[in-house]
């Protein structure tokens, strides 16, 4: 691995974990307490951030130790730990919605934003994680932008009032455009222009899926933003969200339909 590269993985590494790091935070933070939860925030960041290191590690080709049992050991040891404190801190009260919103914060953060660590390690790896993150981001910009100005009819009203079905259009749009633009540069084409616009349609269409599933989550906390991090944005779950599900949808879309 040549010096680009390495910090490209070390940059898409430290992305991942403090982005997760903020997120799990913000997810299950004060917000979700005015909805009568309590998680356990300090156990859920401590465990979120180590399966992703141990992850990283494991699909590190000098790296033996079998990821997949390590993983089943920290959940079981996670569960065990969080029945114990909900016992000898807080007693029966809420236990179920407790312990499960923590692990749910686990799961949909750290566990999706690993796919961007099994991204890098598929051929061509660098240029596939920068495609997918560049193709997620500028649809879920362009999405936002031509979406309010020129947007009349509602997506999804209940889930998400101000999305529109023309600002997904464009989402779309841009997606495509730039997962056309990356198949025309012979020094990062990493496929066909035919694949090139269908890959920009799938994890453009994943990525605002996770938009919305986004704000599901912020509805039923009612609250507007996800934090207030990022000035104009958001939270900074409001900034990452449409990635939660594209890496995963464009990693199974690499190996189901075989686009490289």
């Amino acid at each position: 691995m040549n010096t680009l590269q390495t910090r490209v993985v070390l940059g898409v590494i430290m992305f991942a974990a403090f982005f997760g790091v903020l997120s799990l935070d913000s997810i299950i933070g004060t917000d979700i307490e005015k909805n009568g939860f309590s998680p356990f925030r300090i156990s859920g960041i401590v465990i979120g951030v180590w399966l992703f290191v141990v992850y990283w590690l494991s699909v590190r080709k000098n790296f033996s130790v079998d990821y997949h049992f390590i993983r089943q050991e920290i959940f079981v040891a996670l569960i065990f730990w969080l029945l114990l404190i909900q016992a000898f801190t807080r007693g029966t009260k809420d236990a179920v919605k407790n312990i499960s919103v923590t692990i749910f914060g686990i799961l949909y953060i750290f566990f999706l934003l690993s796919f961007a660590v099994t991204l890098r390690y598929l051929p061509n790896g660098v240029c596939m994680l920068i495609m997918v993150l560049l193709v997620s981001k500028f649809g879920d910009i362009g999405g936002y932008l031509l979406g309010r100005k020129y947007g009349k009819h509602k997506l999804a009203k209940v889930i998400s009032p101000n999305k529109t079905i023309e600002g997904a259009c464009f989402s779309l749009l841009f997606s495509v455009l730039i997962a056309v633009i990356f198949s025309l540069i012979p020094a990062i084409r990493v496929f066909s222009l035919k694949w090139a616009i269908v890959f920009g349609i799938i994890v453009g269409f994943s990525a605002l899926l996770g938009d919305l599933a986004e704000s599901l989550l912020k509805r039923d906390s009612n609250v507007k933003d996800a934090g207030n991090l990022v000035p104009a944005f958001g939270g900074i779950l409001d900034v990452i969200d449409c990635l939660l599900i594209s890496m995963p949808v464009a990693y199974y879309s690499l190996k189901i339909f075989k686009f490289i």
